[in-house]
């Protein structure tokens, strides 16, 4: 095929533009040149790629096969060629990421200093949306997805974290309302999660009861509150100014729990939370070759959640 390799690339021009002469100036070259490359490329194989006309060319049966063949071998030679050259190349460039809002708020941003002190060459460009955006049709390098499990798709995910939901408060709303020793008490308090009619199933599972694992089995709670609202930093400046007891993911409250602006409950042996688990997906398009500033910033989210979580 390497021998051939040149030819390939013209024929792969010639059908993506339909013509010879498009791909002849495509390319820069000589119309002749494309004519003659075709030609020995056909003579090679011993077979007819391509239907010329006066106003068309289109594809042979043969030609459709080899094609299809063609396209993901030269994709795969110009990856290898691309992984190589850059095997110890310094991370650069412009990276394109997508993720959630708060978690690109609330965890993301804070710990970009130290990114770009490690990769100095790379420039991020950080869209920050709830909705699950296009990668391909809004050129994005890579997305973070938080769910339980991903859609099929032709792209490629690494999992960097499981997350895990706890529940809080404030020291100020614990002195204020006592603190609850067994779900039962948790009837008697004020219990915020986001609640909103359009919520995906990570925060339906937590809208309206609290499930946790004892030592009798699961015992499963209805909870309420005045306040509601559909944002979940909202839903942690609340539980932390105590107008409530909140659940939320353990990396957005791990540092406010650190600094004693909120107080974990319900965490002994005997008694856990259990709320419905995600994961953290890192997802980009599936070219066979990965940028090393999308590698860089794989590898430090990834180990920003271990050192932070563990896991």
């Amino acid at each position: 095929m390497t021998d051939n390799l040149a030819a390939i690339r013209i024929f792969i021009e010639i059908v993506k533009r339909g013509s010879f002469s498009d791909a002849a100036r495509h390319m820069n070259m000589a119309a002749s040149s494309v004519t003659r490359q075709i030609n020995a490329l056909e003579e090679a194989l011993n077979a007819r790629l391509l239907n010329r006309t006066t106003r068309q060319v289109s594809l042979t049966e043969a030609g459709q096969l080899y094609y299809t063949r063609a396209v993901n071998a030269v994709a795969e030679i110009d990856d290898m060629g691309r992984a190589i050259s850059e095997l110890d190349a310094q991370p650069r460039g412009s990276l394109k990421v997508t993720a959630p809002l708060t978690f690109g708020r609330g965890y993301i941003v804070p710990r970009l200093e130290t990114f770009f002190e490690q990769y100095p060459d790379i420039s991020l460009e950080l869209i920050l949306s709830d909705q699950v955006l296009d990668l391909v049709q809004d050129g994005f390098d890579a997305a973070v997805r938080m769910t339980v499990r991903l859609p099929d798709s032709t792209f490629h995910a690494r999992k960097l974290h499981r997350v895990t939901r706890v529940i809080c408060a404030s020291p100020s709303y614990l002195e204020k309302h006592g603190t609850p020793e067994t779900p039962d008490d948790l009837k008697n308090h004020q219990c915020l999660a986001i609640n909103f009619k359009t919520a995906n199933e990570l925060w339906r599972s937590v809208a309206s009861s609290w499930q946790f694992d004892t030592a009798v089995g699961p015992v499963d709670i209805p909870v309420s509150s005045k306040f509601q609202t559909n944002s979940g930093e909202t839903v942690l400046e609340a539980g932390i100014c105590g107008l409530g007891i909140v659940v939320l993911p353990l990396w957005q409250v791990f540092e406010h729990i650190k600094a004693g602006r909120l107080v974990r409950l319900f965490d002994s042996e005997g008694l856990k939370f259990n709320s419905l688990e995600y994961n953290t997906f890192l997802v980009y398009p599936s070219n066979r070759y990965l940028p090393p500033k999308v590698r860089a910033f794989s590898d430090y989210l990834a180990q920003c959640l271990k050192h932070d979580f563990g896991e």
